[in-house]
């Protein structure tokens, strides 16, 4: 994997969410019918799980957060955004459509479209989230260490 701390986040959590699976997972009623291997790899994910908590941390404000301490939730939406974007690229690349007569139109990779969307609402409720959680987070490491120069300044003198 391509990240220097163990993610708070599995590959298997991250496949789960997507429904990226090949086949039919006995006892969970996922089925995926159209590929024989799961869509994304493990390289994929891991490059996702880097460039999320690259991205994490440039949000103001600044960070060095690693992807163990990056929480959960943001981590799992970042990279799940990164992925759905990265396929849509993928999808634009290899989009080639097949008309016969009076059937419409059809390709392999035709969902681009569909990709897209997916990202733009994960990076919605990522931007969203981080923004809140950075401010929250930031506003609690002062509470209890704020202090004041005139803490100990008085009118009176105290002999």
């Amino acid at each position: 994997m391509a990240t220097s701390s163990n993610p708070t986040i599995t590959n298997d959590d991250l496949r789960g969410f997507l429904r990226d699976v090949a086949g039919q997972v006995p006892g969970t009623g996922v089925t995926n019918i159209l590929f024989d291997l799961p869509e994304f790899s493990d390289d994929d994910i891991g490059r996702a799980i880097m460039f999320t908590v690259a991205r994490f941390n440039v949000v103001t404000p600044l960070s060095n957060d690693t992807a163990g301490t990056v929480n959960p939730w943001l981590l799992l939406v970042g990279v799940a955004e990164f992925l759905m974007m990265s396929e849509s690229f993928r999808q634009v690349r290899n989009q080639v459509s097949y008309g016969d007569g009076d059937v419409a139109p059809i390709g392999l990779d035709d969902k681009q479209a569909q990709y897209l969307a997916m990202a733009k609402e994960l990076k919605a409720e990522f931007e969203e989230k981080v923004k809140a959680f950075k401010i929250s987070r930031n506003a609690e490491s002062c509470y209890g260490n704020l202090g004041s120069g005139y803490r100990s300044a008085s009118r009176f003198y105290h002999a």
